[in-house]
């Protein structure tokens, strides 16, 4: 089981991938939640999170991944076998829970622009 600080870093993690795939290049009439649950979870079989990382966004066509995100993964790589099993058991509420905070982070960025606090 997951720390509740190792869970954050984790939906953070995946709600930047999430935020940087192009849905609206996707040639699919399934929904968008369900197809990245679904590769979430078969990414999560790799052997290590990097392995897992590569793959997720080879699923996606992504061919980098923002450095802070890279950052998050450092963070997790100690653990990453409880990770990993974690996300093979568990990727549908934490695959939502990032989705949510990645609209979250959205937002607050939308909120900043339009009140002028941005620096």
């Amino acid at each position: 089981m997951l720390k509740v600080n190792d869970e954050a870093i984790l939906e953070d993690f995946l709600g930047m991938i999430y935020g940087r795939i192009l849905w609206g290049k996707m040639r699919t009439s399934k929904n968008p939640h369900d197809i990245f649950n679904h590769r979430v979870r078969s990414a999560a079989r790799r052997p290590t999170i990097y392995a897992f990382a590569s793959k997720l966004c080879n699923y996606f066509g992504l061919q980098t991944l923002p450095v802070e995100a890279q950052k998050l993964l450092d963070k997790l790589r100690p653990i990453e076998i409880e990770v990993l099993n974690t996300l093979s058991r568990e990727h549908i509420p934490i695959c939502v829970r990032a989705i949510m905070r990645f609209h979250q982070i959205k937002d607050e960025i939308k909120r900043v622009k339009l009140n002028g606090e941005e620096k």
